[in-house]
């Protein structure tokens, strides 16, 4: 795509996830694994019962944002005009094309986003400019240690335990995915993402959030 100009492009459907009261779609285009996050044609979320899902693949006819709306980590937005629905992966197949398109390595979680994170006394991942940010914020990952969820008033939290057994990571889960299982064994290709800083947040971080899993 020439930014400003629109274009057809197939994209695979790899995040949906809850943003406030409205909805997020992440996808992969197909022809060079470019990660993009699906905008409307204006705002920043889709209304909750639109109807995309996780493995889909549409024809959509997108535009780059412009320039002025494009600040670091949040670099992969394009506006969506149009699109259709051409295909759909079943799980096994979601995850090898993953396989096939993604680069997915094993870490520790004090290496997301280019080593970029920090974390609070909470245990909350994120990043901000005092500390330099990555120029993305979506990618695929695994850990070489379990994830354990936990089931909270407002959403469910995923924990990860470092070699000493004190706790690194609490991480909110934003997906859409009732069927959430106990724990995410080693391994598991996760999607993990960057939310937009809050507004009253001097610092302007933007905190860590768990997309989903692929399994």
């Amino acid at each position: 795509m020439i930014r400003g100009e629109a274009a057809w492009t197939r994209v695979l459907i790899v995040g949906k996830t809850k943003m406030g009261e409205q909805l997020c779609l992440g996808a992969i285009a197909l022809e060079n694994g470019r990660g993009v996050r699906l905008l409307p044609s204006s705002g920043l979320g889709h209304s909750l019962d639109k109807p995309i899902n996780l493995g889909e693949i549409w024809d959509m006819k997108l535009r780059e944002a412009p320039p002025s709306e494009i600040q670091a980590p949040h670099t992969e937005d394009v506006r969506t005009i149009r699109g259709r629905r051409v295909g759909r992966y079943d799980r096994v197949e979601l995850l090898d094309k993953l396989n096939e398109l993604a680069s997915a390595p094993t870490i520790h979680p004090t290496e997301l986003f280019n080593s970029h994170i920090r974390f609070t006394r909470g245990e909350r991942g994120y990043v901000s400019p005092t500390h330099g940010l990555p120029q993305y914020s979506t990618g695929f990952w695994r850990f070489r240690k379990p994830l354990l969820s936990v089931s909270g008033d407002d959403a469910t939290r995923f924990w990860y335990f470092d070699d000493d057994g004190t706790m690194l990571l609490d991480v909110k889960y934003v997906g859409l995915d009732k069927d959430v299982p106990d724990m995410l064994a080693p391994g598991t290709m996760l999607r993990f993402s960057l939310a937009h800083p809050f507004a009253d947040d001097p610092h302007r971080r933007c905190y860590l959030q768990l997309s989903g899993w692929f399994l």
